[in-house]
């Protein structure tokens, strides 16, 4: 996973690449605007003891599903166990996307055992992500940020799919694409600075990190 630079040292790093690059100055300002935005992001599902970000939000529902004694919950979880071993296994013997599709089975497991304990769960993720974009846009205000902007715009698209599948009965989906509109969010600053990276597929790895490994 990325390391968060602090914005100071990022400013000073991007600034001494503007040396260099005359269109460097642009990516600067919006690399120190991207840092604040993601902040206003943390701070909308930032709960008490639940963590400053969406990780540590996240990263609280697991903690609270190795304990429950629901029984739809724990059915879940064992599927997932059951679908990490699999994964662990395909990749040992060197069979990568049978290892990858186990591990996205793995992650859905987990996603249904949060909604086996908290049904809107889907629907309280899509709320903050609305909230955490409409914050953001009034930050930018009228400030030039192409590149936030297409991310935001991203993550509405993804919101949009998210509300389909919710529309159509598949929670799961819903809930994913929302956690994922989120992580963006999380670590805009990064996707700024790395646009060549493919964000659902950073955005997903990284949620399935805080989950499974």
């Amino acid at each position: 996973m990325w390391k968060k630079m602090p914005v100071a040292v990022a400013a000073l790093s991007l600034a001494a690449a503007c040396n260099q690059d005359p269109t460097g100055a642009s990516l600067t300002n919006e690399q120190i605007l991207a840092q604040n935005a993601q902040v206003i992001a943390d701070n909308v599902v930032a709960t008490p003891g639940a963590g400053t970000n969406c990780e540590g939000w996240f990263k609280r529902l697991v903690i609270t599903l190795q304990t429950t004694s629901d029984a739809p919950a724990r059915l879940y979880l064992d599927s997932a166990r059951i679908n990490r071993d699999s994964a662990s296994a395909a990749r040992l013997r060197g069979d990568t996307a049978a290892a990858r599709a186990f591990r996205r089975a793995a992650f859905r497991d987990v996603l249904s055992a949060v909604i086996a304990l908290f049904p809107n769960a889907p629907e309280r993720t899509g709320a903050a992500v609305d909230t955490a974009i409409a914050r953001i846009e009034t930050f930018l205000g009228s400030r030039e940020a192409p590149r936030i902007r297409a991310l935001l715009a991203h993550v509405r698209d993804l919101r949009s799919q998210a509300d389909a599948a919710l529309a159509s009965g598949d929670t799961v989906t819903a809930f994913a694409l929302n956690l994922r509109g989120m992580q963006i969010l999380h670590r805009l600053a990064e996707h700024v600075s790395y646009g060549s990276q493919d964000h659902d597929q950073v955005a997903d790895a990284e949620m399935e990190r805080v989950v499974l490994d």
